[in-house]
């Protein structure tokens, strides 16, 4: 069944775009819930950020590095849609949808339709997990392996929008959205000194934690604690992104950053820890973890990044034992036969990430949109 928005998303005997369902969510900082339950365990909820979030924000894919040559590929399923990023002759990078939404079936397999990323051997639709870069031949040609996502044609795809920041590659599948730097708003000013200069990206790491990927974001904003600035949390513009000091760091000038939906950043002054979060079920999330080092930096050596890399392995073991904890409370906090009592068991946002997050999640949820047809954006056609 493709939803239809003039028919709403109901789950939980809740209308999950009725503004009363985020109210308590909403309040200000040190008195707002955590978001109801029903957006960490819903499938349903995942149809929604599919609509809302994933298919109008601008979401973090990968970096330049990774398709550093002419016809390299960098494949993304993005929200329930396969996507990918290639390099073009002259140097510019080209976004379109993948040929074979569906994986080449006949028609969509009824373990594909269960709300988890299948593994399979096509692996380039948006009910599949991701393959890896598939770099292009010697000559910059395309490879056999990419006939899946690209066909015969590939200027008769659908496009979509890439933007870079620094070393980042974003994409936007709205054809209306707005440009990647009012996005940002004032992050540039904070974080661009450290994108200066030559960061070299070495392998990156991919993961998967048995939580909401909301979570794993939460979790990497640090402790559950009410700050001193506090009251910068209630305000009523949201920034799209979250930063502040990382307590962890020795240096003042470290920086935690959550450029939302799904980039979090752990800046310090001689690298750049990096973890893409990208849903592959309402409670199973892929994380994709890369450094960036300065190239004169002490660290960037083979010594200098295996040490780097053990300390953010256990950070990031620490990032999901936190998450998994929420998961497992979250199942737990009411229940959709005694629906009032989902407000009383919520426990209290008192995490300023979470909190600054959660405010931009209902913002994308509740938002209007006009449709010219009833069917979402990008509906998926079983």
């Amino acid at each position: 069944m493709v939803l239809h928005p003039e028919l709403g998303y109901f789950d939980e005997e809740s209308e999950l775009t009725d503004p009363a369902l985020y109210t308590a969510a909403n309040r200000p900082f040190g008195e707002a819930t955590v978001l109801p339950p029903v957006a960490y365990r819903s499938k349903i909820f995942s149809e929604l950020e599919d609509e809302k979030i994933w298919t109008r924000a601008w979401v973090a894919i990968g970096t330049v590095d990774q398709i550093p040559n002419a016809g390299d590929m960098l494949p993304f399923t993005v929200g329930h849609h396969g996507i990918h990023v290639q390099r073009e002759p002259d140097g510019t990078l080209v976004g379109r949808f993948n040929k074979a939404q569906h994986g080449g079936c006949r028609a969509v397999p009824l373990q594909c339709q269960t709300g988890v990323k299948t593994k399979c051997s096509f692996t380039s639709c948006g009910f599949s997990r991701d393959r890896e870069v598939i770099p292009a031949t010697e000559l910059g040609e395309n490879t056999a392996a990419m006939q899946q996502y690209l066909g015969l044609r590939p200027e008769r795809l659908l496009p979509i929008k890439v933007e870079t920041w620094g070393p980042f590659i974003f994409v936007n599948l709205d054809p209306e959205s707005s440009p990647l730097i009012e996005e940002l708003g004032a992050l540039p000013d904070r974080i661009d000194p450290y994108l200066r200069g030559r960061l070299d990206q070495h392998p990156s790491i991919w993961a998967e934690c048995a939580a909401n990927w909301k979570l794993i974001g939460r979790a990497f904003c640090g402790s559950d604690t009410i700050g001193a600035d506090a009251d910068d949390r209630n305000g009523k513009d949201d920034p799209g992104y979250y930063l502040e000091h990382d307590p962890s760091a020795d240096a003042e000038d470290s920086m935690l950053c959550w450029v939302f939906p799904n980039l979090l950043l752990d800046v310090r002054p001689t690298h750049i820890a990096c973890f893409i979060l990208q849903p592959v079920g309402m409670a199973i999330s892929q994380v994709r973890f890369s450094l960036l080092v300065a190239g004169g930096a002490e660290e960037n050596s083979t010594d200098g990044i295996a040490s780097l890399t053990s300390a953010w392995q256990e950070r990031f073991s620490q990032i999901t034992a936190s998450a998994l904890d929420w998961q497992q409370a979250a199942g737990g906090w009411g229940t959709a036969l005694r629906p009032d009592t989902i407000d009383r068991d919520l426990p209290l946002e008192r995490n300023s990430g979470g909190y600054l997050f959660q405010r931009y999640v209902t913002r994308r949820i509740l938002a209007e949109h006009e449709y010219h047809w009833a069917s979402p954006l990008y509906g998926r056609a079983n």
